[in-house]
């Protein structure tokens, strides 16, 4: 749906977490607005915009999988999400800058831990003009 942004969300789970939950969020001032309530009911009201935004996610996917590997960069395994996962097996900011004047921005994997010192991670949430355009640039390495 394109909402994420909204954090909102229900929880359903064990009895005893959820009231954890509750308990945490009602500290927090966590409140949703009306606004935001009422544009989820209407986005969870069918399935339909899930199945757009998976079709949309894999085609960018399938656009940036190809020109990653055509740059000589490796991912391991990708079947959905929103990141890709790359590496050229050197550290993440060598990666980031060899990118970077490419043209092309990505996280360096350090950020999310030590797992990733050899990885960059790739957002597939850029608009499908900006994919094409990085595909394109990854295209010119």
């Amino acid at each position: 749906s394109n909402l994420a942004g909204y954090r909102a969300a229900f929880v359903t789970g064990d009895a005893a977490l959820v009231r954890e939950l509750l308990e945490v969020r009602k500290h927090a001032g966590m409140i949703m607005p009306a606004p935001v309530q009422a544009a989820m009911v209407a986005a969870l009201s069918d399935d339909d915009h899930v199945e757009e935004q998976r079709a949309r996610y894999a085609a960018r996917r399938t656009v940036l999988l190809a020109a990653l590997a055509e740059a000589g960069l490796r991912v391991e395994h990708s079947a959905a999400g929103l990141y890709l996962w790359a590496t050229r097996d050197e550290s993440c900011w060598d990666t980031v800058a060899w990118l970077a004047g490419l043209g092309v921005l990505v996280a360096p994997g350090e950020f999310y831990g030590p797992a990733g010192v050899r990885h960059v991670r790739v957002a597939l949430t850029a608009t499908d003009e900006r994919v094409a355009a990085a595909a394109a640039r990854l295209s010119r390495a």
